[in-house]
């Protein structure tokens, strides 16, 4: 087994373990260059990932309620500090949060 299936078995557990329905893969710049290194974005969205976001992005956006959110981050300081504003106002109906 390689380092590439390897990456790809990971993001896929963690996709799966979200359950059915339409998710949205919350990424930050490291984990944004793992996942682009292992998958397409046509990939992913097989998966039922149909939306791509950086925790980091700083964009103001609406509440997507019926999305699920997959956040794949590095256990930092700086991600912790924005997570958790992003969950202080979720804009989604259910996180998972891997690292």
């Amino acid at each position: 087994m390689n380092v590439v299936t390897v990456a790809q078995q990971y993001i896929s557990e963690m996709v799966r373990l979200a359950g059915p329905g339409m998710k949205v893969l919350m990424m930050d710049k490291f984990t944004t260059s793992a996942v682009s290194c292992v998958y397409t974005q046509s990939d992913v969205m097989q998966k039922e990932v149909y939306l791509f976001e950086r925790l980091d992005s700083g964009a103001l956006r609406e509440p997507i309620k019926h999305l699920k959110c997959v956040a794949f981050l590095q256990p930092t300081i700086e991600n912790v500090r924005l997570l958790a504003e992003e969950l202080r106002s979720p804009r989604y109906g259910q996180y998972y949060i891997c690292t």
